[in-house]
């Protein structure tokens, strides 16, 4: 319903990737969960979204940013259809 929510946590997760490698000297790899996600299409369409903010905080901090995407499969419907 808000995708602007998702873009908002995960520059705040990549700007915090950024500046721990930094300030540790050592790369930090988050792994970025989109949570209730009930379809694959839905997944899609965020990963696409957080992908796009990570190359921009890239862009912007000059920092190559190494992430994970995925979901946690909480909603009986889409653990059915999972396969």
């Amino acid at each position: 319903t808000y995708p602007e929510i998702y873009e908002m946590q995960a520059r705040a997760i990549f700007e915090a990737a950024v500046a721990v490698s930094k300030e540790l000297k050592k790369t930090v790899e988050p792994e970025v969960m989109i949570p209730l996600a009930l379809s694959k299409r839905e997944i899609d369409i965020l990963k696409a979204r957080i992908d796009a903010v990570a190359a921009e905080v890239g862009r912007e901090t000059g920092a190559k940013i190494k992430y994970l995407v995925g979901t946690m499969i909480e909603l009986p419907r889409a653990a059915l259809r999972a396969g």
